[in-house]
């Protein structure tokens, strides 16, 4: 009986299962838009910022270092002590010690400030080469200019800046593209017609700050590699190079920190108590923070509680269309067959009975306006994943090429949330027409 009568007013059942066909295209959309963004953040956050699943950092030291980076930081006792607990984790992938610090850096005629990331080039290359970053993150994997630190000797202080540093300090070129015999270049005048020809041919650079003993301390570095920081706040100035080049320029053999990368995410709250029990029973005073920590991830907890509530408003809204248009479709619908209900009701049928036969029409309309809308949502991502449309997001240094990746959770839990609204606006609409008095509903006074 459902589907017979959903061959009776075609027009408006149209109507109403392209609104809902639409509305569940477009609630994949959205998700395939937020599982995109998160993805992309957490692979960034994880793998590319180099943060790690999980990071060990003195008592105190997340928030007491940089004032007093000496006193806050893991000395050598502690970090050869926490390597022995960590390499006895079955669950760890990856895990090393890393320097966070600030200078200035200059090519002989300028200055600018810098933020350093120090790590040991054999990690940053097992973190490039993630699947991870492969998959979410091709770009960010590869630099844009150069190869990794780890092609070179320690002597040489490689180091790689951000794309808007070397453009600051005026190094167009990377060390593998000198000549063989290249001599270093002295600027004598920097003033001079040719001084940012002269600055560019070759990459030196000099790097200058305050050793945590309290003097200050500068290093000379081959600019070997640029990169493109994902970061607007750090694209001018973000330098990454080896633990121990900035070991020597801060004048010590602590560590800012030390990272772990897991094998399988989802036990990082078991793998956190565990560590933290173990550092305690070997007498370290340490503070642990997990990757999404708004502490070590302010900008990926930012983003995401941004998107979810602009994310959140769309869908609330896209629902209440979807449910309008349901309503609307079901209480003209019902109000037209008000004497056929009181015939039926007449016959026999119950109160329940009747409410089940409608609701039945809408799950066999709304099921098929779920597949059709899931075929239009299917060819909507593959066009929009072939256009690579370029973005601008928020935060995000250059530009982010648009794209919708749905997962089957997406998919299924649009299904359901859609064809719940379809089944319990058909039910709030027909509720008071089932219930009316079989003579009322015979002489249609509904209508």
């Amino acid at each position: 009986m459902a589907l017979r009568n959903l061959s009776r007013n075609k027009r408006r059942n149209f109507a109403t299962g392209a609104a809902i066909a639409a509305g569940f295209a477009a609630l994949i959309a959205l998700g395939g838009f937020v599982n995109r963004m998160e993805n992309y953040l957490r692979v960034y956050t994880i793998y590319a910022t180099r943060v790690g699943h999980i990071n060990i950092y003195k008592e105190h030291g997340f928030e007491r270092f940089s004032t007093k980076p000496k006193l806050y930081s893991l000395d050598e006792h502690e970090l050869r002590t926490i390597q022995d607990i960590v390499a006895s984790m079955d669950n760890v992938e990856m895990h090393g010690a890393q320097i966070v610090g600030m200078g200035i850096i200059g090519n002989g005629c300028r200055t600018v400030p810098f933020i350093a990331n120090g790590i040991d080039p054999s990690i940053d290359l097992l973190l490039r080469n993630h699947s991870q970053m492969r998959k979410w993150m091709p770009k960010l994997r590869d630099f844009d200019k150069g190869r990794g630190l780890w092609n070179y000797d320690e002597s040489q202080g490689a180091i790689a800046l951000s794309n808007g540093l070397a453009r600051l300090l005026g190094k167009s070129r990377v060390f593998d593209e000198l000549p063989k015999d290249q001599k270093s270049v002295v600027v004598v005048d920097c003033s001079a017609p040719d001084a940012k020809e002269k600055i560019s041919a070759d990459t030196n650079v000099q790097l200058v700050a305050g050793g945590w003993s309290g003097m200050m301390s500068a290093l000379d570095g081959e600019v070997v590699a640029n990169f493109a920081s994902a970061v607007t706040e750090t694209n001018n100035s973000a330098i990454l190079t080896s633990l121990k080049l900035l070991q020597k320029l801060y004048d010590t053999q602590n560590a800012t920190f030390y990272s772990l990368w897991l094998k399988n995410p989802k036990e990082l709250s078991v793998d956190m108590a565990k560590l933290k029990d173990n550092l305690a029973a070997a007498g370290l005073k340490t503070e642990l923070y997990p990757w999404m920590d708004e502490s070590v991830a302010p900008f990926y907890t930012g983003t995401m509680q941004f998107i979810y509530v602009m994310v959140g408003f769309i869908s609330f809204v896209l629902a209440a269309v979807v449910i309008l248009s349901i309503f609307n479709s079901a209480t003209m619908t019902i109000i037209e067959r008000s004497q056929e209900i009181g015939m039926m009701r007449s016959l026999g049928f119950t109160r329940r009975q009747i409410r089940q036969l409608f609701v039945a029409e809408m799950v066999f309309l709304s099921g098929i306006s779920v597949v059709c809308g899931g075929i239009v949502a299917a060819l909507g991502v593959f066009v929009v994943n072939s256009l690579g449309v370029p973005y601008k997001a928020p935060g995000i240094a250059g530009h982010m090429t648009l794209q919708l990746t749905p997962n089957f959770l997406i998919v299924s839990t649009s299904a359901a949330l859609t064809l719940s609204l379809a089944i319990l606006t058909t039910l709030i609409a027909v509720w008071s027409v089932a219930k009316t008095n079989i003579a009322t509903l015979l002489l249609g006074s509904q209508r």
